[in-house]
């Protein structure tokens, strides 16, 4: 229980005014050991409470720094980030308020680097190369393991073929409406395959709109996490096909798993033609993610996020990417915290070709060397005025996910520039 012991500010305090958080602060910095609870100023009053009662050595300790107690206010220092390549100060607080340290943040800047190989070259092939097996095509054929049958919202058409012969047009649905694919026997999808894909083309995509895909076990249960089809696209245009793939490690899956799900939620009125939903085993490529996490013990706070491509300077096409053709799945820059199992995406941009890649990052240096490579080196810079400041942890790391194949490519590398903030 707390015990309180009280003072007179005009007769105890030899300056006649308290400032309770520099109080505070002198009886944590003493020699006291019983635990304070808090600090209440009224008028002359001032009380003093702790979580339990002092000893007579610690009651004369607070005597002491009661009576050295100048009423001054903590000295504050404004954090910057030292670092500022536009050369300017950066508050560091997502919501505008003022933080503090007592110095300036040092200069980091880390690789985007796999978790496990360590390797920082982004030019490979993360293309899901294996064998797919079909989910569902508009026939309701699935493979030689059996068929993957179709319930929920919808029909099939012609119109929502994106091959073959149907595809499912899920008509206007109602929030909370569903498409299930459903193997008929419980499969270990953890083991077996390395993303879920499948092609969409929206016709209706009000405002607030989300889908959500799932895995369920035979009785409906939710099997792992949701994920949001949103981060895996650039965008939800209307009327055109999109190719959807997302890794299978992303749903956090716990168990086998026997029925795949589409969830639209949020809104009235959304409308989508789906088609060629396959498991896709990893084969000679398989997704890949290039990852920063900060050292434990501190705080990144970002000030560019860098892509470094390097291209025969030839290669280049208008709607291109690099050597290639606008990517099949995009390479996706997410943040996510590894803590949480649902929503542990906190945001993500998808880049398919080069209006995403040059509309999305500014070019920070354009070279054309004697050899013929072209480099360029682009940058992300998070508005240091709102939340969208990046704070990279040791749990909330930021990615850059490959799921094409960019073997072509000369050179892509990724880098993030920060001030280290040290959590005391």
């Amino acid at each position: 229980m707390a015990t309180k012991y009280t003072y007179s500010v005009s007769t105890d305090f030899p300056n006649q005014v308290v400032s309770a958080a520099r109080l505070i602060e002198e009886i944590q910095a003493s020699a006291i050991v019983t635990a304070l609870d808090h600090i209440d100023v009224a008028g002359d009053v001032c009380d003093i409470w702790f979580k339990a009662d002092l000893s007579t050595g610690d009651e004369t300790l607070l005597d002491g720094v009661v009576a050295a107690h100048t009423g001054e206010p903590p000295v504050r220092v404004q954090k910057t980030v030292a670092h500022n390549i536009d050369g300017e100060p950066l508050p560091l607080s997502p919501s505008g308020a003022p933080q503090f340290a007592a110095q300036p943040l040092q200069l980091g800047q880390a690789k985007f680097k796999q978790p496990v190989s360590g390797s920082e070259l982004m030019n490979v092939n993360g293309t899901p190369a294996g064998t797919p097996v079909v989910l569902w095509n508009g026939t309701g054929a699935g493979d030689t393991g059996g068929d993957w049958t179709r319930s929920g919202v919808g029909s099939e058409a012609t119109a929502a073929m994106h091959s073959g012969t149907n595809g499912l047009d899920t008509g206007s649905t109602t929030a909370g409406n569903t498409a299930t694919f459903d193997n008929g026997s419980m499969t270990d999808v953890v083991g077996t395959y390395d993303a879920v894909a499948f092609w969409i083309n929206p016709q209706a995509y009000p405002a607030s709109s989300v889908i959500r895909a799932v895995w369920l076990d035979g009785s409906d249960a939710v099997v792992g996490s949701n994920v949001k089809v949103d981060d895996y696209v650039t965008n939800m245009d209307l009327g055109v096909w999109q190719k959807v793939t997302i890794p299978i490690s992303d749903f956090n899956l716990t168990g086998n798993v026997q029925k795949f799900r589409l969830r639209f939620m949020a809104v009235d009125g959304q409308q989508h033609y789906i088609d060629d939903i396959e498991l896709v085993a990893a084969g000679s490529g398989g997704v890949k993610r290039f990852r920063v996490a900060a050292e434990s013990g501190t705080i990144y706070r970002t000030d560019a996020i860098m892509l470094v491509l390097v291209e025969e300077n030839s290669n280049w096409s208008g709607d291109g990417f690099a050597s290639l053709s606008a990517l099949t799945n995009g390479l996706i820059l997410r943040q996510v915290d590894t803590e949480l199992v649902e929503d542990n995406v906190l945001w993500s941009i998808n880049i398919k070709d080069n209006v995403d890649l040059f509309g999305r990052m500014i070019i920070q240096n354009d070279v054309v060397f004697g050899n013929g490579e072209h480099l360029f080196t682009l940058a992300m810079r998070p508005d240091k005025r709102v939340k969208a400041s990046v704070e990279v942890t040791e749990t909330k790391v930021l990615e850059w996910v490959v799921r094409d194949d960019l073997t072509d490519i000369n050179q892509l590398r990724a880098y993030l520039h920060f001030g280290v903030e040290v959590i005391s």
